[in-house]
């Protein structure tokens, strides 16, 4: 059969009634998602799908709890509309695990963080021993949290982690910076809070996060560059998540820039990261300043936001090597959209001019992507660390691609269910 065949199956879907009314439900659910509050008939519009089906899948969700019916909408003649919301009793709670510290929260259905904690810890050559009690305060804190949230329906944990996890097994392969390969962290986790329990890479949350909260969900090539005490990214490409042999994609935050850089976290020198990261920028301002008490990147955020120009020098140093990997990304996986997540974000004005020059001076295309900040900075991990929950709940069918002319009822491809 020709490629261009518009007969040709673009991906497994066509199937049994059943399949079809259960794809034709995650469509009606992701529409209310991105356009709440909608009417059924803006439903039926904006799916393709027919006012009857809508009516019908919208009085499924409203049975299961997972839609409200909401305030009467207005039109010139005829019945009023009743407009429908997700229910925001549906909550999740959210973990980013990064070198130093856990950030907590507790994520609703909509993205609004409702509370949130702070656990920090050493995790410099500590033992076995020290790493389970670690996830032990962690998890006295997420109880807390959800004890204070009792009236919400938890659907379970989300954890995001600085390092590549596989998700059949659910163990975390590769973490240069902490040591969460020494225990079976997803085990534990799962064990001390007696949840189900989701585990991804902090990037593809990062990903998943603007996939589902924020303003790119059209977007089918998007990068998501997570610039902490390291560097990670996430990969989506023709819409779909890149995870490679073994999950191991994306470590792009390891590929040498110079081979007399700096000794990488890896265990290797010159990594991207040794330059880009929040490491790199205090190396820079200690550099200027030898007798430096500056401990924190939040500390040189804060010199630099007073106009101190060695802190600004540091961060625009980091920033064009920051610049000097997204040019190598781009030229290779050819992005819409790069979402920059990470406290230097903050300084957003500064440092997108400087990442926009660079990508344009070195483009051999006249198409070069947007390059944005995450809508909500470095809490993007932990609303991606939610969402990893959510969509798994949610959706019955989380990937799948329209088949155009297909026998089934299905809708346009813009508001398919799929990250």
């Amino acid at each position: 059969m020709p490629a261009n065949d518009k007969t040709t199956p673009l991906h497994r879907s066509v199937a049994s009634s059943e399949t079809a009314r259960e794809i034709n439900r995650d469509i009606v659910l992701h529409t209310i998602h991105l356009h709440q509050p909608v009417s059924r008939a803006d439903l039926a519009r904006l799916t393709g799908l027919q006012p009857s089906t809508v009516s019908v899948i919208t009085g499924q969700l409203i049975d299961e709890g997972w839609v409200l019916p909401g305030t009467l909408g207005r039109l010139p003649r005829g019945r009023r509309p009743t407009f429908v919301t997700l229910n925001d009793k549906h909550v999740a709670l959210a973990i980013d695990l990064r070198p130093e510290l856990a950030n907590l929260a507790v994520v609703d259905i909509n993205g609004k963080m409702l509370s949130r904690d702070t656990v920090a810890y050493p995790m410099q050559n500590v033992s076995k021993a020290e790493v389970k009690k670690t996830v032990q305060n962690i998890a006295k804190a997420a109880r807390t949290l959800r004890a204070a949230l009792s009236d919400r329906v938890f659907q379970g944990v989300g954890v995001s982690v600085s390092g590549r996890v596989d998700q059949k097994t659910h163990q975390v392969l590769f973490s240069p910076n902490v040591p969460w390969t020494q225990i079976d962290l997803h085990g534990e986790l799962q064990k001390v809070l007696e949840s189900p329990t989701e585990m991804e890479n902090a990037a593809n949350a990062c990903l998943l996060a603007e996939r589902w909260f924020g303003n790119f969900g059209d977007a089918q090539n998007m990068i998501a560059v997570s610039v902490s005490e390291g560097i990670g990214t996430g990969l989506m490409v023709d819409g779909r998540l890149v995870r490679g042999h073994h999950d191991m994609a994306g470590e792009f935050g390891h590929m040498p820039l110079e081979e007399s850089g700096p000794v990488c976290g890896c265990g290797n020198t010159g990594c991207w990261e040794t330059f880009a990261s929040n490491r790199a920028g205090l190396r820079y301002y200690r550099e200027q300043v030898p007798d430096s008490s500056l401990s924190s990147f939040q500390e040189l955020l804060s010199l630099a936001k007073q106009g101190d120009v060695r802190a600004l020098r540091s961060i625009d140093k980091m920033t064009t090597y920051l610049a000097r990997g997204l040019t190598m990304l781009v030229a290779g996986l050819a992005p819409e959209v790069i979402i920059v997540v990470g406290d230097c974000t903050a300084l957003w004005p500064r440092i997108s001019p400087l990442l926009e020059s660079r990508l344009i001076a070195k483009s051999f295309t006249p198409h070069t992507p947007r390059v944005v900040a995450a809508t909500d900075g470095d809490a993007a991990r932990l609303r991606g660390a939610a969402a990893l929950v959510l969509h798994k709940v949610l959706f019955r069918h989380a990937e799948f691609k329209p088949v155009e002319n297909s026998k089934t009822e299905q809708a346009r491809p813009r508001v398919a269910a799929s990250v």
